[in-house]
């Protein structure tokens, strides 16, 4: 089993063991101790049957295996909350917090966070997230830590020296915090999906943008018939903000655009008709994890989501 491997383990091992051992076990990961990082992650959470025998190859014969857990279980939503700002603020959202925040665009990125970003490459960096995960203890009592999300186009291989990197950074500068790394695309445990759908973007590569929402009414502007079907495509295909709402970055639309453009070839909006037409003619990459992060924390912002 590769670094790389023992390192996406040491992601789906996040919140289901203690931070100072699983911060342990991305240190064995980085400095090239395979085997005692598998003898302490085998059976340490739910895994899966390929997992268990992932780990078992790199232990001595006869070591005693788990069973495999139910598929269930593998991948539990995670029911820690998340939180995007500072426990600390909490009183100021008496009515309502928002859920995701960007703080690129002049918000606060403090130094604990440019202790992290300074050992980062951030040429190969395509976003940086933090949040504070919220442990409820008995009564009222709770605690925040926080948490740290890097996404790299570093190799898989080296995924556990840019974890280990960026949390002995954060300890030097005088707090310990794990730093969740990954790559563009990987589909996230849930530790990772849910503590960066609850985040504050940190670093972008590119300066935020503005983010326009699709007039609602009447479905009054007419799609030519040739554009139908490739504007339906687009509309469907682009990526998921929250249910209901799909956004290429620059523009969030209802889900039900598109059927309308299917049903009636005509939009709502001339404006979000224009730049359809742009982006068919000259096609984009489909919006990113940051793009989508904007365009949601936009929407929080403009009180279309809460």
């Amino acid at each position: 089993m590769s670094a790389g491997m023992l390192h996406l383990l040491c992601l789906r091992a996040a919140g289901r063991i203690p931070d100072d051992e699983l911060a342990e076990l991305r240190v064995m990961v980085a400095d090239g101790d395979p085997v005692a990082c598998a003898g302490r992650l085998l059976g340490a959470f739910p895994q899966a049957a390929e997992e268990i025998d992932a780990l078992a190859g790199l232990l001595p014969p006869g070591t005693p295996l788990p069973a495999p857990a139910a598929d269930a279980d593998l991948d539990a939503p995670v029911t820690t909350p998340f939180v995007p700002f500072p426990p600390a603020d909490l009183p100021y959202y008496a009515v309502s917090a928002p859920t995701v925040v960007d703080e690129t665009a002049g918000g606060v990125v403090d130094d604990l966070d440019h202790a992290l970003l300074g050992v980062l490459d951030l040429r190969r960096t395509t976003g940086v997230w933090r949040c504070w995960r919220i442990t409820l203890g008995p009564g009222d009592e709770a605690s925040a830590v926080r948490v740290y999300l890097v996404e790299t186009m570093e190799s898989v291989e080296e995924l556990p020296a840019v974890a280990v990197r960026g949390q002995r950074a954060l300890a030097a500068a005088g707090h310990a915090a794990l730093v969740e790394v990954f790559q563009p695309g990987l589909p996230l445990p849930s530790y990772q999906w849910a503590a960066r759908s609850r985040s504050a973007l940190i670093w972008a590569p590119w300066p935020a943008g503005e983010v326009r929402l699709a007039a609602d009414g009447p479905a009054s502007v007419p799609v030519a018939d040739d554009d139908v079907l490739p504007v339906v495509t687009y509309l469907r295909s682009a990526p998921t903000v929250v249910p209901g709402l799909h956004t290429d970055g620059e523009w969030v639309w209802p889900a039900s655009v598109a059927d309308r453009v299917l049903d009636e070839a005509a939009l709502t909006d001339p404006d979000l008709l224009e730049h359809l037409r742009s982006r068919l003619r000259e096609p984009h990459d489909p919006a990113d994890a940051v793009a989508v992060h904007r365009a949601l924390a936009s929407l929080v912002r403009a009180g279309v989501v809460t």
